[in-house]
């Protein structure tokens, strides 16, 4: 598939997973050919991996099979109750490998921003024999942070705007998620808002899901797989505190920070970030 027909609705697809991840209806946009890797967005409201890796897209398609997966409860994809007691994380993971299973794929790379490098960590550390690589970008562990007090003001701002949705809210919350939240235009806002409200089974599913989060700290030395962390210096939504310890723990990493970087090194440092996964993807 060229880049000249890289949109949304050209790469749409869907697929009906196993009972491994509850049978959902996952959907996921698709583009190129060759070893897979998978894209997994973060917890925004509105979010979808197309609306976070819009940028990256064409390059990593350029090599490699993209696949851009919106999350359980995300995007296109079925909602999904987390119930009490059990993690976002772990579900997610599962329903990785689910559409892994679904389109015959044994082993792939994961690229996960916040959420979704939450879901990558998990992937890697239950699936340790299908996940290739792992690129993580803003990712928590669920341990708690020592010189940034928790909640951010970015996950107050994230789960404000997902209760009181409005322009004026997703503005307040962009520009905390990025360095510099001018380059999102209000138009774009409007969509991410009008997509919220739009789908209400995912804003039930939400508030009748567990909110406890699992803390892999003391696991990540279990994680061989080779790992690249990237984090925003200036990230008001997860320190980067966090992917120090991330770096610290998992034996096959490496980090890079960037500076003048929020929460989206991916669509902030679009260009350094399409060459550093390109690089990792292709020379670990």
């Amino acid at each position: 598939m060229t880049t000249a027909t890289l949109t949304e609705a050209a790469t749409s697809k869907f697929a009906q997973t196993g009972a491994i991840s509850g049978k959902i209806r996952v959907h996921y946009n698709e583009a190129g050919t060759g070893d897979p890797v998978i894209f997994l967005h973060g917890s925004g409201p509105g979010a979808s991996s197309w609306s976070n890796f819009f940028r990256n897209v064409g390059p990593v398609s350029a090599k490699y099979r993209a696949l851009l997966m919106d999350q359980a409860g995300y995007g296109k994809t079925d909602s999904v109750v987390v119930p009490q007691g059990e993690y976002r994380s772990v579900v997610n993971a599962k329903a990785v490998i689910g559409l892994m299973d679904a389109l015959g794929i044994k082993k792939a790379s994961l690229v996960g921003n916040s959420m979704g490098g939450a879901t990558a960590l998990n992937a890697a550390l239950d699936f340790p024999d299908r996940v290739d690589k792992i690129v993580l970008m803003g990712s928590g562990s669920g341990g708690a942070t020592t010189f940034f007090p928790t909640p951010t003001e970015g996950i107050k701002q994230l789960n404000y705007t997902f209760d009181h949705p409005s322009v004026e809210e997703f503005r307040k919350l962009i520009n905390i998620m990025l360095y510099d939240g001018s380059q999102v235009s209000d138009e774009i806002l409007k969509q991410r808002y009008e997509t919220t409200v739009a789908n209400k089974g995912h804003i039930e599913a939400r508030a009748k899901s567990s909110v406890a989060q699992r803390d892999v700290t003391a696991q990540l030395g279990q994680i061989k797989t080779p790992a690249l962390v990237i984090h925003g210096l200036q990230d008001r939504v997860v320190p980067v505190e966090n992917s120090l310890r991330l770096v610290a723990g998992m034996p096959n990493s490496r980090l890079v920070i960037l500076q003048k970087c929020g929460h989206w090194a991916q669509f902030e440092h679009a260009d350094v970030f399409n060459r550093l996964v390109l690089d990792f993807l292709s020379n670990g």
